[in-house]
């Protein structure tokens, strides 16, 4: 086989083939395959980002939510002469309702104490719904908050859980969503029998009850 190059051209046996032919053929090529492959990492760059970004914002607003609802019950705690307020959310040892399918568990999420009050959001964690049941049912059923003299309890086991932390009044408001959904309850525990809740305290914490539960949802399905 001879091969002959002539300026742009090239002659194999009998077969002329121009230079610039050859340079557009294999142009097409690389285009048609590497294009495509760039393309497809630079958008999957790009939706990696983007969700990153997302994560991120989502992260800092929940952040900013929380800041939100801790402050809230700073407020009450200092307004109302509040020993101990507290919010507990439902979860199934992982994510919180309603962001998952059960409520399976019960966890303090948030807390405020008066001065010489002792905090007990780290001892209330993952508690089964069903050594609540009782109060659960009382409170779904009933038009106002759930009041509870720890002292009258006749239960031994929820009598003590309160006695053993030295709360004597409770008081219990619902945390609703949508379609009325229990999402949470916001709680007070006096120490001292003698704090009892005033008509306007009680007013006042049914309402913040209601202004807290949007911050509870979103933090509760947000994907952080």
């Amino acid at each position: 086989m001879k091969i002959k190059i002539n300026n742009n051209s090239m002659n194999i046996g009998e077969l002329h083939i121009d230079l610039n032919t050859i340079l557009s053929i294999v142009g097409v090529l690389i285009t048609g395959i590497v294009g495509p492959i760039v393309l497809v990492r630079y958008k999957q760059n790009i939706y990696k980002n983007n969700t990153n970004f997302r994560k991120q914002e989502e992260f800092n607003l929940a952040l900013k939510n929380q800041s939100t609802i801790n402050q809230s019950l700073n407020d009450l705690q200092e307004k109302l002469d509040i020993n101990r307020i507290l919010i507990t959310q439902f979860h199934n040892g992982g994510n919180f309702w309603p962001g998952n399918q059960s409520m399976k568990k019960m966890s303090v999420t948030y807390e405020s104490t008066s001065l010489g009050t002792a905090a007990d959001i780290l001892k209330i964690q993952n508690v089964p719904v069903s050594f609540f049941s009782g109060i659960l049912q009382d409170l779904i059923s009933a038009t106002q908050p759930v009041f509870l003299n720890i002292k009258q309890i006749r239960d031994n086991a929820l009598r003590y859980f309160w006695e053993n932390r030295g709360v004597e009044l409770v008081y219990l408001f619902p945390i609703l969503g949508l379609d009325n959904l229990l999402l949470g309850i916001l709680i007070v525990e006096q120490t001292n029998e003698h704090l009892t809740l005033s008509e306007l305290s009680v007013h006042i914490l049914s309402d913040e009850a209601k202004k807290l539960s949007g911050y509870i949802v979103y933090n509760s399905v947000a994907s952080i």
